[in-house]
């Protein structure tokens, strides 16, 4: 799995085609980071699974220090030369999950954070690092997207995403990425056993896209990558999706901002005890 996202051309589809996280995630960070707290606290913030560094660039303009962690040196070549570059309060690190307690000080950190990257190595044992390098009232929030497989304004557009997610590519997600098709709700129980405080939020946004758009997204997924590697001689199978689509819309253009796509935003949050310990 982890050469899927360990290559220059999947990381130069992150960059362009994953989405940034709307401001209501870090609001909802804040929030309750904030809870029980003198003033705010935004001196450092650890990012894990940073990849091509689109939450490290959002969290450096809250913190004084961002450190971005990430086992793919194709990701974070992409982070320090587009997403981050000029980001001056943003370094990076290629390390894994399981060193963070290694790589950063006990008690230091204000959040940890991990975007769209906790499915592949969550477990109690990185719970405790969290806990761990974290200030007392300090918080790990790890957050994620997904497609909504209901709400599209155009019926026959959802009904061919459902066939095309459902019926086709799911069955080349990774194990793991079952986290994602529960919204993170069975990884909460296991943060609820090392810290004191949890809690889940989800919120949904419809974002417009173009078709090209929708098709680079496509193509970063580790699914998409598991199928190519199966299946070497066989057809894109984005191509036939976007023509379908390019029908449904009654458009010739795939550069066209046509589709209106309902991503569902979800988080877990796990906050330190604020007592001294």
């Amino acid at each position: 799995m982890a050469t899927l996202f360990n290559t220059p051309e999947i990381a130069e589809f992150y960059v362009k085609y994953r989405p940034v996280y709307p401001a209501f995630v870090y609001d909802k960070i804040f929030q309750v980071l904030d809870d029980g707290s003198a003033g705010k606290n935004r001196q450092f913030a650890v990012d894990v699974g940073c990849g091509s560094g689109q939450s490290t660039r959002q969290l450096a303009e809250h913190f004084d220090r961002v450190l971005g962690l990430d086992s793919s040196e194709a990701q974070l070549n992409e982070a320090r030369s587009k997403f981050c570059s000029g980001v001056s309060n943003a370094v990076f690190r290629c390390e894994t999950a399981d060193r963070l307690s290694e790589v950063v000080e006990d008690g230091s950190a204000d959040v940890v954070t991990i975007a769209t990257a906790l499915h592949f190595f969550a477990s109690k044992s990185f719970f405790e690092k969290c806990l761990k390098v974290l200030k007392n009232g300090g918080v790990m929030a790890a957050y994620c997207y997904s497609f909504k497989m209901d709400g599209w304004d155009n019926v026959e557009v959802g009904r061919l995403f459902q066939e095309f997610f459902r019926d086709f590519l799911r069955e080349y997600f990774d194990q793991r990425v079952k986290h994602v098709f529960n919204k993170y709700e069975d990884l909460l129980s296991i943060l609820a056993e090392v810290f004191p405080k949890t809690e889940r939020f989800i919120r949904t946004a419809v974002e417009k896209r173009s078709l090209n758009e929708v098709g680079g997204f496509i193509r970063s997924m580790s699914a998409y990558r598991s199928y190519l590697e199966q299946n070497p001689n066989c057809e894109d199978p984005v191509i036939p999706l976007i023509s379908r689509l390019k029908v449904a819309y009654g458009v010739d253009s795939e550069d066209e901002p046509v589709v209106n796509m309902p991503m569902e935003y979800f988080m877990i949050i796990g906050k330190k005890n604020l007592k001294k310990i």
